[in-house]
């Protein structure tokens, strides 16, 4: 899994190593490619430039054509990374730091840009545009949420059964069975964040197309009430299973008892509420112009 946090970089450094030593004309080609890879965000930023379309985030390109020159000559020389870049030999270590680099240059740049095109970017498409980023953000949290949690609930059962080898089965079976009663209600907060967000997305679509019709109007309800409900649930589910712990404990061979204060569960509700209620008061204005007009 670790060799795709290099990606593409090593493999490329790796490709122009090859060529460079397969004879005079495949390093050639190599030096070739190698300056013109490097010089890929140098000629972005003229091009910008030279249409007038420059700004201050371009300057990032710079930093990245510099980054991408030093990062390529130490993938296709890796012996010079633990001479140069680790203060003690580590293996080759060092790439997945000149990885980060490269891409974290390129991304932040990426993103920069993609803001200032949001500056300009119509009402209705950039409404479009939120709920399409909400609906993949929530896809990819739910799915690395439930792989890291089946994982971690994998590994404490593992841990449990190892450290009790003598234990009565029965206790073990329970133990195990609060365990995942204990994973589950870990992905709860999670889960209602999510569900948040979906009816969120689902409101800017209704809001893309009619901002205060009885429709879209419906749907801040219901986002609304949700996230007071959500709250609810999340508080009342960790109480009961303190409770359920503490009643079971004579049984249980492995235990978490948690105090919470769902701070930042709180304030995303306060925001909802707030955001409804200055949606409500816009809504409230059309009707009264609708009249006067």
């Amino acid at each position: 899994m670790t060799k795709y946090v290099t990606f593409p970089w090593e493999q490329l450094g790796q490709m122009l190593r090859s060529l460079s030593l397969s004879g005079s004309v495949g390093n050639i080609t190599a030096w070739m490619i190698f300056l013109l890879i490097g010089a890929l965000p140098l000629t972005a930023a003229l091009l910008l430039w030279r249409k007038h379309r420059a700004h201050k985030a371009d300057l990032l390109l710079l930093s990245l054509s510099a980054a991408l020159y030093a990062g390529l000559w130490f993938f296709i020389n890796p012996s010079y990374m633990d001479r140069y870049l680790s203060p003690v030999p580590m293996n080759g270590a060092a790439k997945y730091a000149l990885a980060a680099a490269i891409d974290s240059l390129l991304l932040t740049w990426l993103l920069l840009r993609y803001l200032l095109y949001c500056k300009k970017m119509p009402h209705n498409r950039l409404l479009s545009t939120l709920r399409i980023l909400l609906d993949i953000y929530v896809a990819l949290s739910a799915a690395t949420v439930l792989v890291q949690g089946g994982a971690q609930f994998i590994e404490e059962c593992n841990a449990l059964e190892q450290s009790n080898t003598g234990a009565d089965s029965s206790l073990v079976t329970i133990s195990v069975l609060f365990l995942a009663l204990r994973a589950i209600l870990a992905l709860l907060p999670t889960a209602a964040k999510l569900t948040l967000l979906l009816l969120a997305s689902d409101f800017l679509r209704n809001y893309g197309a009619e901002a205060y019709s009885e429709r879209t109007y419906a749907r801040m309800e219901r986002l609304t009430l949700a996230s007071s409900r959500f709250l609810i649930l999340i508080l009342l589910s960790n109480v009961s299973f303190n409770m359920l712990q503490l009643l079971f404990s004579r049984f249980l061979l492995s235990s978490f008892h948690r105090v919470l204060f769902p701070l930042t569960d709180l304030l995303l509700v306060l925001g909802i509420r707030l955001f409804g209620s200055l949606y409500l008061e816009g809504k409230r204005l059309k009707e009264d112009n609708d009249m006067f007009i």
